[in-house]
């Protein structure tokens, strides 16, 4: 019996050391990764606020990187990732960049042409407001929740995607889109309803 006793207690043993190496390998792996992405998403940065214009970068398209508008369904994430990244680093010097590009989006809280104010502005205030509570962004999520509210169709009981008369989706001939991107509007619905109490 103590043999086998020896011989579970060093099995355990062997098996607690594997799994710390694992764990070790683990870590290792997710550091590496965190210092690329401060890497690329630093350079992305000082590209995108050359020149005293702070610009939203997209996408790398035909070798440069594609800069989109403030009213772009996808402006919000950069910001979103430059929080990310402060959430990751813990450096405050990402805290400042991401506020910089939240910041410039202020104008979406009155965009009423499409249902996107969700990416845009949650991504952006959103994390803010969680990791800082910088004063005047519930502000900003209450009212552009308000904007996309006049969205909303009570007889089918949805937000309609787009104004069906601009760009590309007014060619399709449709009356009321509506896509699956709108689920992803309801958590600033849900958060700007806790913030105000107002529940419309």
């Amino acid at each position: 019996m103590k043999i086998l006793f020896k011989y579970v207690t060093a099995a355990l043993l062997l098996t607690g050391v594997a799994a710390c190496s694992q764990l070790s390998k683990r870590a290792s792996i997710i550091d590496e990764n965190i210092a690329v992405a401060e890497k690329q998403i630093g350079m992305l940065a000082d590209s995108s606020e050359t020149g005293g214009v702070i610009r939203i970068p997209s996408t790398w398209k035909n070798g440069r990187i594609d800069y989109v508008p403030i009213d772009d369904w996808v402006s919000g994430f950069f910001a979103g990732t430059l929080w990310y990244m402060y959430e990751l680093t813990g450096d405050e010097a990402w805290a400042v960049r991401a506020q910089k590009h939240t910041e410039i989006l202020d104008s979406v809280q009155y965009l009423q042409w499409h249902h996107d104010v969700g990416f845009m502005i949650y991504d952006s205030y959103g994390n803010g407001l969680r990791l800082k509570n910088i004063p005047g962004y519930k502000e900003v999520v209450v009212r552009t929740a308000k904007s996309l509210a006049t969205r909303f169709r009570p007889v089918p009981g949805i937000i309609q995607s787009w104004d069906a008369d601009r760009g590309w989706q007014g060619e399709r001939g449709w009356q009321c889109p509506v896509i699956i991107d709108n689920m992803m509007n309801l958590e600033l619905m849900f958060k700007a309803t806790e913030f105000s109490g107002d529940s419309t």
